[in-house]
């Protein structure tokens, strides 16, 4: 009998080890966000055919040992990630790395939480979501996804655009802080206005991340985020090689290319390494009787490493050239009694150049507790020429009031930033340093021939910052964040034709934050913001002789509001806020001199709906209200002039199975006072646009409509003085740069 056991133990070990050395074969890999290749813990990862499934550990990695060699299907799902599978061969004794990117199943509403212990998080969600339900299809429409910001383009395509939000006209800038891989836009002293932020070196394709803030209440901004802030970032990589072009009305032609460059041949093996390169080319002749002649360059190229266990690099490089003519801005009054075409020009020989190059390298080193320590050096090169007349013939009865403003900048830049979540505490110090050398001025010219020198000089402006930001989620309904953030500024300014006016002036900012967040329920929210910012102001301003002269405005704001979700499918925020700034400077770009306009307080809401109606439709309203009001001028005379009042913008997406997806949207701007007794006021618009798709795995085509109802609208209107020819006397009045007439355009993009 014994023996009989033993010859069935010894029989049943032989073939379980044959059995065991046959399933030597592994698949592992790591499983990371398609955006930013964060890890993602927690992924429920299943293969159907030997019924295993695992999680992915707090790294995002997997390991699936003892399998046959086959062909397998590799299943990953997670809450708020669209499900994906993807299938692979193994062969005896090997082992295969399966990475996989997952996508955010950011329209799935349901999937959405809202919580006082992901607050950032959760605010992440809902900007992406924004750009998602709003089509971009070229670098400025990727800020006309920031809920309740309006923006106007009056100098032919190629200068940065005009930013309302928040009742402010942040002019090109001032107030609106705008990065892109975190290298900042906005440019202190720019011979065309504080905080001039040109976004046109962007390729809009290239963009995988965004994040939108209002109000100054995050203490990792700084200089020019006093009504908010938008962060860009690109993507880590390519799914797809792509090629794409297209064609509009108005001799409207883009094409674009954008290729893996080390999908399979890393550079370094074990960095495993890629790279990808993206690069655009568009001209535009405009709907101007003049042509805009409008041609723009972009190149763009990311290499990304994982030089070492702990620690990750990015690199990144670009270039952008744009040339342009402009047909300026109208007088309404000589539009009104025919004079003067409305897609006419009083002086057709404005327009500019400009050209951008940034080179950025950053790494992020992640330690055994998981805390990371990021670092980050930049240069930026930019040049800039702006030949404009605001005036027509006021100060030059002659040879009228074109200017040449121009600039040649250097940029240099840090950042460092250590990161460590314990427990509910999460902690973050950094510090950032950046130095703008530049060299600019403005001339007098006649059809872009020099007739005077009128400014020249050199400027030096750096600022070194300091900030901590500790998040504690301190009860699970409780989350509040401290900031503290402290800037020095150090000014120089040489003027080459009037030395008197130089100077040097060091100046300190310190500006404390506070946010809190509070759980009614599951899925509302309560939220209270409070903190001061400020913006700097130019470098002459700051070294003027004058007493009253503010080198830094400060600003103080709050915010209180909450979020919620009506059952599965509706997203709400409403926001009510308060901000008071210490100074509005007003630029005026004929003669280089700076207005102070006073102390200024703002109030105002706003309202964000979006609403999934079913498994492939959306919609999605944003309403804005502000009131501003100049607080130490007498009542009836203490309106702020031009400031938006009445805003709101929305639409309807929708995405069917078969590839087809289409979006109707809308946006509106009401009036606005005109000047500080309200008098006289802009005119309001709404303007509707339309796009539809079909995508493929191998190509997709679209058509997109702006002005659908071909209405005649004014994109940009203020109201100031100028003279016409052969007027006796200068005159207020609108100057005002149409809108788009209806325009029509398709696209072709094939991958590969």
């Amino acid at each position: 009998m014994n023996r009989n056991i033993n010859k069935v133990f010894l029989f049943t070990a032989f073939i379980c080890g044959i059995e065991a050395k046959a399933q030597t074969s592994t698949i592992t890999g790591a499983v990371n966000d398609h955006i930013d290749q964060h890890a993602i813990p927690g992924i429920s990862i299943f293969i159907p055919e030997v019924n295993k499934r695992m999680m992915s550990d707090e790294n995002g990695q997997y390991t699936f040992s003892h399998l046959h060699a086959g062909e397998y299907t590799v299943v990953f799902s997670y809450t708020g990630y669209i499900k994906t599978s993807k299938t692979i061969t193994v062969k005896n004794n090997e082992t295969v790395r399966l990475n996989v990117s997952l996508k955010a199943d950011l329209l799935n509403l349901s999937e959405i939480t809202v919580s006082a212990s992901t607050t950032r998080q959760g605010e992440n969600k809902m900007d992406m979501i924004a750009m998602q339900l709003q089509p971009v299809k070229s670098a400025q429409d990727l800020l006309r996804t920031v809920p309740g910001l309006f923006i106007a383009q009056h100098a032919g395509g190629g200068k940065a655009e005009q930013i309302f939000v928040r009742g402010t006209d942040n002019d090109h800038g001032t107030d609106f802080a705008i990065f892109f891989d975190d290298i900042p836009v906005n440019m202190p002293t720019h011979a065309h206005g504080q905080g001039y932020a040109d976004m046109h070196f962007m390729i809009p394709e290239i963009v995988g991340k965004a994040g939108f803030y209002k109000g100054p209440y995050d203490a990792r901004l700084g200089d020019f985020s006093v009504s908010g802030a938008a962060l860009f970032n690109s993507l880590y990589k390519l799914d797809n090689n792509v090629a794409k072009v297209e064609y509009g009305m108005f001799n409207s032609q883009r094409a674009l290319l954008m290729l893996n460059l080390l999908d399979k041949n890393p550079l370094v093996k074990k960095w495993n390494d890629n790279a990808y390169i993206a690069a655009d080319y568009m001209h535009n002749d405009g709907y101007f009787i003049n042509k805009l002649h409008y041609k723009r360059l972009n190149i763009f190229a990311r290499y990304n490493a994982h030089i070492s266990k702990s620690t990750d690099l990015m690199f990144t490089a670009s270039t952008f050239n744009s040339t342009w003519d402009a047909s300026g801005q109208l007088p309404l009054r000589a539009v009104e009694t025919g004079k003067l075409d409305r897609l006419g020009s009083v002086d057709p020989s404005e327009g500019g150049r400009t050209s951008r190059t940034n080179i950025n390298l950053k790494t992020i080193t992640t330690f055994k507790d998981n805390s990371t320590f990021k670092n980050q050096l930049y240069y930026t090169k930019n040049i800039f020429d702006l030949f404009s007349n605001f005036t027509f013939f006021m100060n030059d009865t002659i040879n009228g009031d074109e200017i040449r403003q121009w600039e040649n900048r250097d940029l240099f830049g840090y950042k460092g930033a250590y990161n460590r979540t314990d427990g509910n505490l999460s902690s973050e110090a950094g510090i950032t340093t950046r130095t703008d050398l530049l060299h600019r001025g403005r001339d007098h010219v006649k059809a872009r021939q020099l007739l005077s020198i009128d400014d020249v000089g050199n400027a030096q402006i750096s600022d070194l910052s300091f900030y901590i930001n500790e998040s504690w989620h301190f009860h699970p309904k409780w989350n509040v964040t401290l900031g503290l953030r402290n800037d020095v500024f150090n000014f120089n300014y040489q003027d080459k034709l009037h030395p008197e006016n130089s100077g040097h002036k060091w100046v300190n900012r310190f500006n404390p934050k506070l946010d809190l967040y509070y759980d009614i329920s599951t899925n509302v929210t309560l939220f209270a913001k409070a903190g001061s910012g400020f913006h700097s102001n130019f470098v002459q301003a700051v070294v003027s002789k004058e007493a009253n002269a503010n080198p830094v405005p400060g600003a103080y704001g709050t915010d209180l509001g909450t979020n919620f979700k009506i059952g599965r499918r509706v997203l709400v925020s409403l926001t009510a806020w308060w901000l008071q700034e210490g100074a509005e400077y007003v630029f005026v770009a004929d003669d280089g001199s700076f207005e102070d306009i006073g102390e200024v307080k703002k109030i105002g809401f706003d309202a964000s709906v979006r609403y999934q109606l079913n498994a492939f439709l959306w919609a999605d309203v944003n309403l804005n209200y502000a009131h501003g009001t100049l607080v130490n001028a007498p009542k009836g005379e203490n309106l702020l002039p031009l400031q938006p009042t009445w805003n709101s913008t929305g639409g309807l997406t929708a995405k069917l199975r078969e590839g087809v997806s289409a979006s109707l949207r809308y946006r509106y701007m009401g009036e606005r006072p005109a000047t500080e007794d309200g008098s006289v006021k802009s005119k309001s618009y709404f303007i509707t646009d339309a796009v539809v798709k079909y995508t493929s795995a191998r190509y997709e085509l679209g058509v997109s409509a702006e002005n659908i109802f071909n209405e005649q609208w004014a994109e940009a209107q203020f109201y100031d003085e100028s003279r016409l020819k052969g007027e006796p006397a200068p005159v207020f009045d609108f100057h005002n740069t149409p809108g788009t007439p209806f325009y029509l355009k398709g696209t072709l993009s094939v991958f590969f």
